[in-house]
């Protein structure tokens, strides 16, 4: 099976370019392309959005885990993540928004000041991490949160992508540079290879 992409991402045009892939996860909306070099790309239609490792296609097709398939990006448009809008944020508003969409499993309530079980259990790792921000070095207590959640990207691994583009955003990217060399060699045994691109683009930027 062969397709073409019409927007890519940064990092999947980057996997794409090796033309073939291995199919090594399928969802209702998606599936992820395993490329040479460890690349990874997310394979969608619309409905999944744009992103540095989403690939948009038109019509989607579920293939078979483990099929490979061949992709052309010669004539994808190029996604690139918005420009932030000027000056400090509202975190007043966003939690306002946040509040109503806010899922119960994961670390998305700490967004709004709650806590369940697993933000409970990353305390420690969050501490380390606020200590850190000030000044520290990171503590071994970090670690537990690599990896800690249930899903493709754990709750853990969102949490410090997120913190990866807001150290970019504000003007600390030599502190975001910092958590990237502390963060790369922990992601092989403590987390999959697909939540370890994300990561990875996340480190970029992107």
């Amino acid at each position: 099976m062969s397709f073409r992409v019409e927007i890519a991402g940064r990092f999947a045009r980057e996997a794409l370019l090796a033309a073939e892939g291995e199919v090594c996860a399928v969802f209702r909306r998606s599936f992820y392309l395993r490329c040479a070099g460890e690349r990874y790309a997310c394979i969608g239609d619309a409905s999944v959005g744009n992103g540095p490792l989403n690939a948009r296609i038109s019509e989607l097709v579920l293939p078979r885990l483990g099929e490979r398939l061949c992709a052309s990006v010669s004539e994808a448009k190029a996604w690139q993540p918005p420009q932030p809008a000027a000056g400090l944020p509202d975190l007043a508003r966003l939690s306002r928004s946040a509040r109503p969409r806010i899922p119960a499993e994961g670390l998305g309530c700490l967004i709004i000041g709650a806590h369940n079980a697993l933000s409970g259990h990353a305390q420690p790792g969050l501490d380390a991490l606020e200590r850190w921000l000030v000044g520290n070095a990171i503590g071994n207590e970090a670690e537990l949160l690599v990896g800690l959640g249930p899903g493709l990207t754990p709750s853990g691994d969102d949490y410090l992508g997120g913190m990866l583009v807001a150290l970019r955003l504000s003007g600390r990217a030599m502190q975001a540079e910092g958590l990237w060399r502390w963060l790369q060699p922990r992601l092989k045994e403590r987390t999959s290879a697909i939540s370890a691109a994300h990561l990875s683009a996340a480190a970029a930027g992107a």
